[in-house]
């Protein structure tokens, strides 16, 4: 019986490259596998700012946050169609086209936050700054300086 399960699966594993070759949607998986990609493929800023919508007969629909990102992907178009492209193995993009939102407000992609660590910032480092910090006059203002500069240097986000 175990034996008919795997022949089962052995068959369906043979049958799914078949098949997306057959129909020629192999193409459009690869063209496709942008989106999941997106991150990693243009980077954080072009990710904070513009998202994929839609392929259509070559060209990858991307709606950009506002018109002041819009014209400056539009500088970046050719980089970005480039990099895109070699990370694609069997299909080619021709074009890019952005848009803005047509909704209210923009639905941007959410990235996970880096968890934030305390590192207590070294004896040797509060005495540098305090001596660089000496020079302002107003008591609260040093003071409050100092603090900001402490949470600042000891918070970290972890690396990925």
């Amino acid at each position: 019986m175990a034996g008919l399960k795997k022949n089962k699966k052995n068959d369906i594993a043979g049958v799914l490259p078949r098949l997306l070759r057959d129909n020629g949607w192999e193409k459009q998986i690869d063209l496709h596998s942008i989106f999941p990609n997106w991150r990693k493929l243009v980077g954080d800023e072009i990710c904070e700012h513009a998202q994929p919508l839609k392929i259509e007969r070559g060209v990858l629909w991307i709606e950009v946050e506002n018109s002041s990102w819009l014209q400056q992907f539009q500088y970046e178009k050719l980089d970005l169609l480039d990099n895109l492209n070699r990370f694609l193995k069997l299909s080619t993009l021709n074009d890019i086209k952005m848009v803005l939102p047509k909704g209210e407000t923009w639905k941007k992609v959410e990235k996970p936050l880096k968890k934030v660590s305390f590192v207590r910032p070294t004896a040797e480092k509060v005495t540098a700054f305090q001596q660089q910090v000496e020079c302002i006059a107003d008591e609260k203002c040093r003071e409050a300086l100092m603090q900001f500069w402490y949470l600042a240097e000891a918070c970290k986000r972890e690396k990925e």
